[in-house]
């Protein structure tokens, strides 16, 4: 979606302005930017858009200002806020007028990426909402011009023409053929198409449990074989007549009979039937040339009474969607939505049990948020499905697809096992946002769906994982403004008391004399530097700076990296080897946040190894031919316990006494901010490589 979705971006900062505009072009989007609001305004009105983000401070007219006219414009144009000055006023009347996301400056390019992608799914979702409510009206307008050209119809003066219950037309129909022609025996039958077979839908003359028993097969006895050829047939002497003459003929009085296919758009869709002719003579021509316009009356009232179950049918599927989005849209918590849709879909289909497993882990598992079961899903004590499913080897760093057919088979395996019901059916449908499968719902039915069915479920499914993720973000990103917010106040309180200790130890350090005074004061001096750099790091993963980029060459970066190293080089006794391809173009990056990044990185491979060894760094073109630039940094440390790696980018994850646990952290989000991506292999024993792609 985002290679068509046009972004509409104002803010009186134009150095803001073109730095927000550069980023989400190179994301794919459709970007406009201005630095006036009033223009913005005036674009808003001419040209469409599928979000606007805008500051909230700015002359003439503010953000909310552009909020309050883009709703009046669109009512489904999403909008987020900026500022820079954040407070809960401010994000109570964002939030009041229909903000979708409120965003304070500096603007962390992964949460704004975040909160564009769901607001344009929103926007997505509620257009799709609308279209659906639009074929709803149109399907109901459509049914209601059919209602009117029956009732002109009726109007004409035809009895047939007035009844709509489908036994009441067609026994008005055999009847008024048994009058007009002249039977004392008469039946229309309709074909069920699923099982091939007529079935009595009307009748005169016959007993009511001949009605209601009996069934035939197409292509057997007399209204069979009508049904299979298609063709009226006139029968002058049925003992006769090779085709038949083993026909019971018990309830014939005559040995003429009549029997025509009812047909509507070259379908056939029953048959009827005459016999027992009065006075015990033959039926001829005309009266099959009677019955085949009944018969077309009788199809005609067959078809309408399948159009009106078609439409019921259809009806009802869409004011249970309807009733679903509407259920979804309102829930506090992710797991209702498993109750909604055993319910509500459940009012279509047999759904015994409802399970939605989500991704975890990057995409190679998969953990269940729900189970809700009907009453009459009966399982062994305890049988629960899998709580977790491993679905694939770890790859850090990257996403790996969902093996449907592995989940499956374990479900089918928990569901065998557990439940004695032999009529149980499993059905997965894996739900996918921005390529992967973002989660699978699971439902375990009585019986295989339709085809229908299991469209309705999808569409379900999609409702789901959308409000699912929606949540999910909103509780994420309060939970990361809370922390960055608690992050910086700590960080800030520190730094004073932290101050004054370092001076007080200066100050002593001078004054007392003696060597273990000294030392205690060396020692105490250097924990508080290290106290002190570890409080600006925490700062600084906390509230990042805006990125300003520039054009450089990765080889300089590098060797100014090594050059910081030297000292730290020299004393382990490593040996530094630099390679850089010919071909490598140089690429727009943050310098420092790089060269940051690239130091981490060294670091960690120099504090690997400690009896010495072997630093490669490796500059190239990505060898898998994508636009990317290789940082290769490998080294032949003590390597990661396979186990471990999982968990090498988590915040304060350190194996080492002396580190914070941020250093690969903080690559991450440098590499991520840049668009970049960045993956960890190692060999416990044979050393770590460590590669950063940058987009060229």
């Amino acid at each position: 979606m985002s290679n068509q979705s046009r972004i509409l971006l104002v803010d009186d900062e134009k150095r803001m302005c073109d730095s927000l505009r550069t980023l989400l072009e190179i994301e794919g989007y459709q970007v406009d930017a201005l630095t006036d609001a009033e223009m913005a305004v005036d674009l808003l009105r001419s040209r469409p858009y599928d979000l606007v983000i805008t500051d909230i401070r700015m002359p003439h007219l503010s953000g909310l200002d552009i909020l309050k006219h883009a709703q009046q414009i669109d009512p489904h144009l999403e909008v987020i806020l900026m500022t820079g000055y954040a407070s809960l006023t401010s994000a109570k009347e964002a939030v009041d007028l229909g903000a979708f996301g409120y965003l304070t400056k500096p603007i962390e390019l992964e949460e704004l990426k975040v909160a564009i992608a769901r607001s344009l799914d929103k926007r997505q979702i509620a257009l799709e909402k609308e279209s659906l409510l639009l074929q709803l009206k149109q399907a109901n307008e459509q049914l209601e011009r059919n209602l009117s050209e029956i009732d002109a119809l009726y109007s004409a003066g035809t009895i047939l023409a007035t009844t709509i219950d489908l036994t009441e037309a067609l026994t008005q129909i055999i009847s008024l053929a048994i009058d007009v022609i002249g039977a004392k025996i008469g039946s229309v039958m309709i074909l069920d198409p699923r099982k091939n077979e007529l079935y009595i839908g009307a009748a005169c003359g016959l007993a009511t449990d001949i009605v209601a028993n009996t069934s035939l097969k197409v292509g057997d006895s007399v209204a069979g074989y009508v049904a299979l050829t298609g063709e009226p047939l006139m029968i002058q002497d049925i003992e006769k007549d090779p085709r038949f003459s083993r026909i019971n003929r018990q309830h014939y009085e005559s040995k003429s009979l009549l029997s025509v296919p009812l047909k509507y758009k070259g379908a056939v869709l029953g048959v009827i039937n005459l016999n027992n002719k009065m006075a015990s003579t033959a039926f001829d021509e005309h009266d099959l040339k009677l019955l085949n316009t009944f018969a077309a009356q009788a199809a005609i009232a067959i078809d309408r009474a399948n159009i009106f179950a078609d439409k019921g049918e259809k009806i009802n599927e869409l004011t249970i969607l309807f009733e679903i989005a509407r259920q979804i849209s309102i829930i506090d918590n992710i797991s209702k939505v498993g109750e909604i849709i055993l319910t509500e879909l459940g009012k279509l289909v047999s759904i015994e049990a409802v399970i939605w497993y989500s991704t975890a882990d990057k995409g190679t598992a998969l953990n269940m948020e729900f189970l809700h079961k009907a009453e009459s899903f009966l399982t062994k004590a305890g049988a629960n499905p899998p709580a977790s499913l491993k679905v694939g080897k770890d790859d850090t760093g990257r996403d790996k697809e969902v093996d449907i057919e592995y989940v499956r088979n374990e479900l089918l395996g928990w569901l065998g096992e557990s439940c004695p019901a032999t009529d149980m059916a499993l059905e997965l449908i894996p739900v996918r946002l921005h390529k992967l499968t973002s989660g699978i719902m699971a439902l375990v039915t009585r019986g295989q769906l339709t085809a229908q069915a299991l469209h309705l479920a999808t569409v379900v499914a999609f409702q789901a994982v959308s409000v699912y993720e929606r949540q999910k973000a909103v509780l994420t990103g309060a939970k990361l403004v809370t922390m960055g917010k608690m992050v910086s106040e700590i960080c800030h309180d520190l730094k004073k008391p932290l101050t004054n200790l370092k001076g007080n130890v200066q100050v002593y350090k001078d004054r007392i004399p003696g060597r273990e005074a000294t030392e205690f004061f060396t020692s105490s001096e250097k924990e508080l530097n290290r106290l002190k750099e570890l409080v600006d790091e925490l700062g600084n993963f906390a509230n990042p700076n805006m990125y300003c980029t520039s054009r450089e060459n990765l080889g300089e970066v590098v060797a100014k990296a090594a050059e910081l190293l030297e000292r730290d080089l020299q004393k382990k006794q490593i040996e530094l080897v630099i390679n850089q391809a010919e071909t490598v173009p140089r690429i727009e990056i943050n310098r420092n946040e790089i060269l940051a990044a690239i130091l981490n990185v060294m670091l960690n491979s120099i504090e690997s190894m400690e009896d010495g060894g072997r630093l490669e760094v490796v500059i190239a073109p990505d060898p898998a031919g994508t636009p990317f630039v290789r940082i290769s940094v490998i080294d032949t440390g003590h390597g990661i316990p396979e186990s471990e790696l999982p968990k090498v980018f988590d915040r304060y994850y350190t194996t080492r006494e002396t580190g914070t646990g941020l250093g690969l952290a903080i690559v991450e989000r440098v590499v991520e901010a840049h668009n970049g991506r960045v993956k960890v292999e190692s060999r416990l024993g044979q050393g770590t490589a460590v590669t950063i792609d940058l987009p060229v």
